[in-house]
């Protein structure tokens, strides 16, 4: 009996442990790298974990091989490894195909990891030609295009049936969205007409549901399908209140369809946020989890949430915002730490107590307070100054609250953690002793 008790404990304890799970933003990514900072326009993340990023602001000098003489502005796509270095390819500022060599003169609208891993493109802005491409996501070499009849959305790829949806930009009675074979070959409409506008979209493993952003309507349209031989129609919406501007599925927690909540440009309504991203679980159909952006300023954001991949263990998301030129064009965002729980406190004035326990290894809990509602980042610096976690970068209510720190991937050594709200700012060391 006291083994059932003891077991029972473990799991209780266990199933809280796990529940404290969180995502930790480590600021931008990667570090020291010749990218530029601002408008992200797509981002996908290959077999080898590669990140694919798509630059939206044109720059020559960015763009121009070594020895080349085009003097036209490019858009770039810059590949990173997983350790932050550019790929042996990277940047791409033209695309060799067979019988094409496409200089990228056109924007670049979207970003999809295909079936194969290769990476599915969308370029293009009217009334110059709109193209699909797949590249070989080993070499950056492209492997066939297909030109579209509209400007389009990141595509979407049924993981199953392997059919590749491709949707409007600009929905209208006129602009379909379809359905193209492995081979590029256009099978048919999946639906005839669209509505709103929409950055990207997804479809589910074996293609028979469509999620459409439409962000405009503040909802995602759910259209379904009984099997590949019946058509479309609209079951559902979900996330009611979110101006969703990326989709992206989770590489192992298959069940959760991952979506942007809203920018200052389209603002979401409650419970959503600006800047946030919500793991939409489809079975439960509730929202199960989330991310967030670190604002380049948290009093004036105005980054829109454009894109999202992890890695292929889905322990790291890279985010990507269409920002200002003070903005990331990635941040890294970690699996780990802990969540903000909120304590049955009442505060008496700004406050943030000595972590406990102190000395620790790996993990400590911080307690904070706020007299009033603010924007609250609970940040800690290591020893020559450089950020290496964000704990908190939210906007909360009035309240006592703690988290969890988890050091497990760093040194021993005195760490600095800094807690801000407004003007108000008070820092404290702590010291991991592994």
């Amino acid at each position: 009996m006291l083994k059932k008790v003891t077991l029972i404990f473990a799991v209780v304890i266990m199933t809280a442990t796990l529940s404290l799970a969180q995502w930790v933003n480590q600021g931008s990514w990667p570090a020291n790298s010749p990218q530029p900072k601002g408008q992200n326009h797509a981002l996908a993340v290959d077999p080898d974990g590669k990140v694919w990023v798509g630059w939206w602001g044109p720059k020559a000098k960015f763009g121009v091989a070594p020895g080349d003489t085009l003097k036209k502005s490019v858009y770039l796509i810059f590949v990173f490894k997983p350790d932050g270095t550019q790929a042996s390819f990277s940047p791409i500022w033209r695309l060799d195909g067979p019988g094409f060599q496409d200089t990228l003169l056109t924007t670049n609208r979207g970003f999809r990891t295909n079936v194969d891993g290769n990476i599915l493109m969308v370029t293009g802005s009217n009334p110059t030609p709109n193209y699909m491409y797949l590249i070989d996501y080993k070499t950056g070499k492209a492997l066939k295009r297909v030109q579209l009849k509209y400007t389009a959305a990141a595509p979407a790829v049924a993981k199953t049936s392997k059919v590749i949806f491709v949707a409007p930009v600009v929905g209208s009675p006129t602009n379909p969205i379809e359905m193209y074979d492995q081979n590029f070959t256009l099978i048919g409409n999946a639906l005839d007409k669209t509505t709103s506008f929409s950055r990207s979209f997804e479809v589910s493993e074996d293609g028979n549901t469509i999620y459409w952003a439409g962000y405009t309507l503040g909802k995602v349209l759910v259209y379904n399908r009984a099997d590949e031989f019946s058509s479309f129609t609209l079951k559902d919406s979900i996330m009611e209140g979110a101006r969703a501007e990326s989709f992206t599925w989770h590489p192992v927690k298959k069940e959760q369809l991952w979506i942007s909540g809203g920018s200052n440009n389209d603002k979401p309504n409650p419970p959503f946020t600006m800047g946030t991203w919500y793991a939409f679980d489809v079975k439960q159909k509730k929202v199960v989890d989330s991310l967030k952006w670190k604002f380049a300023d948290p009093a004036k954001p105005d980054e829109r949430p454009r894109a999202l991949g992890f890695s292929p263990d889905g322990k790291i998301a890279y985010l990507g915002t269409f920002g200002t030129a003070n903005s990331d064009l990635v941040q890294k965002v970690v699996f780990g730490g802990s969540a903000v729980e909120k304590l049955d406190e009442i505060p008496v004035g700004y406050e943030l107590s000595q972590n406990y326990p102190n000395p620790f290894n790996p993990t400590t809990n911080i307690k904070f307070s706020l007299p009033k509602e603010g924007f609250v980042t609970l940040r800690v610096y290591n020893s020559i100054g450089q950020e290496v976690a964000t704990l908190v970068n939210d906007f909360k209510s009035a309240g006592s609250y703690q988290v969890d720190f988890n050091a497990n991937n760093l040194s021993s050594g005195v760490y600095v953690y800094t807690l801000s709200v407004g003007n108000y700012k008070i820092s404290k060391k702590m010291m991991l002793m592994k």
